[in-house]
């Protein structure tokens, strides 16, 4: 799988390199990307009231808008770098799973 990614890459990378007018293209398929992303963290938003998702939504959102507004990929970056360390600070959700009580061992009954 890594080489295949690794090859669709090394093909962006070399079409954008002959053509720098496609970068523009792909600046705007990962911006579409982002406004994906953060519309999906606003609808979780909507359904759990959890303020980290709220600012996860918002700097996916900005890094999109910036990188369209600009065409440039350093926006998308920037908000990709901001979003990881608002998930470092704790601002992501815990899931439901590791909320719910442990399970049993085997041989144990619960009381």
């Amino acid at each position: 799988m890594k080489w295949i990614v690794g090859g669709l890459l090394l093909a962006v990378v070399g079409v954008v390199y002959k053509r720098p007018e496609l970068m523009m293209w792909v600046v705007y398929c990962f911006a579409g990307l982002f406004a994906s992303m953060a519309f999906a963290l606003f609808f979780a938003f909507s359904r759990s009231k959890h303020y980290g998702l709220l600012l996860l939504g918002c700097t996916y959102l900005s890094g999109a808008v910036l990188s369209v507004v600009l065409t440039e990929w350093w926006p998308l970056v920037v908000g990709f770098a901001m979003a990881w360390v608002l998930r470092a600070m704790g601002m992501d959700p815990v899931a439901d799973e590791a909320k719910a009580e442990p399970a049993a061992q085997d041989g144990e009954k619960k009381s």
